[in-house]
């Protein structure tokens, strides 16, 4: 990526500029583990150390693509101001990088100060779908749960140890929920989250846990309760939530597997209006099935 030369500059005067803006102060400062360094004015004279040039340069290319992933189906507009509250960052820092995605044809002024991502996108959206392999042999059953159930269906995977809706059919009926394809789901909430994580070994599964209750002020204590959902989950065959992501909403989850491999979650988001005793056992049952026929046509090509 070309950064304007007025951002980034290698000269020793505009150095000692840029450590002096907000962003950056607080990129060097702030350390990995949670210690901190505190680089003065005028020990920035002159020359730069490279270890620092090489973290300012990661942290600003890391926080322009920050801005970028904020943009989805549902949240397509921004103002600069909604951006920085969104990234948390400088406002000053979300204009250099908005007037950066701007002149490279990445976002569009929408006018009255707001920005939507450019038609320049959509060959990356292309791309992505494309090379999501999985998506070719769930998208049929996905259809056709959606279909007999009447409800919209999801399909979760762990990427970069990171919960990712990778494939969303939406129902006839909209159901408002935080689910886009491409966005994060939350590792400590929801069905789909419990059935990932009995992906992973118990010491994998602790350690990944505590770090996002440090990351979330939580209770580590909900651990061992968290492990047992998990557990009961795996026993089961599928998960259960209710109100735990999206308020009013239940829905149930099963695991698609790569032989004994778990690969992904296939999810059944609902109105907990529309939700009765049986209906939950139908949709449990049917959610399970196509998250087994997802599995043996996965088995059958790999």
């Amino acid at each position: 990526m070309r950064l304007p030369r007025n951002v980034f500059s290698t000269s020793s005067v505009n150095r000692t500029h840029m450590l002096s803006t907000d962003d950056t102060v607080d990129l060097i400062i702030r350390q990995p583990g949670g210690s901190r360094m505190s680089v003065s004015r005028e020990e920035t004279r002159g020359s730069t150390p490279k270890s620092i040039q090489r973290r300012t340069g990661a942290e600003s290319a890391r926080r322009v693509l920050q801005l970028m992933l904020c943009f989805n189906r549902q949240n397509h507009t921004y103002t600069a101001r909604q951006l920085a509250d969104e990234v948390g960052i400088p406002l000053p820092s979300v204009h250099r990088y908005v007037a950066l995605l701007r002149e490279t044809g990445i976002l569009i002024d929408r006018g009255s100060g707001k920005y939507s991502l450019s038609p320049r996108m959509i060959p990356l959206a292309q791309a992505a779908r494309s090379a999501e392999t999985m998506i070719d042999f769930a998208d049929p059953v996905m259809r056709r749960l959606s279909a007999e159930t009447g409800e919209s269906v999801i399909l979760v995977r762990m990427i970069n140890d990171m919960a990712t809706c990778t494939h969303r059919i939406e129902s006839p009926r909209r159901l408002r929920i935080s689910y886009e394809p491409g966005q994060l789901v939350p590792l400590l909430s929801g069905a789909s989250s419990r059935i990932l994580l009995g992906s992973m070994s118990p010491q994998a599964r602790k350690a990944h846990l505590s770090h996002y209750l440090y990351m979330a002020d939580g209770d580590l204590r909900n651990l061992e309760r968290i492990e047992q959902e998990i557990q009961q989950a795996a026993k089961n065959g599928w998960a259960t939530s209710s109100s735990e992501i999206d308020e009013d909403v239940w829905a149930a989850a099963a695991p698609v597997k790569h032989g004994r491999e778990i690969v992904a979650s296939l999810s059944i988001p609902t109105p907990l209006s529309r939700v009765t005793p049986d209906s939950q056992k139908r949709l449990i049952s049917q959610v399970t099935v196509a998250a087994a026929e997802i599995s043996n046509l996965i088995s059958a090509i790999h």
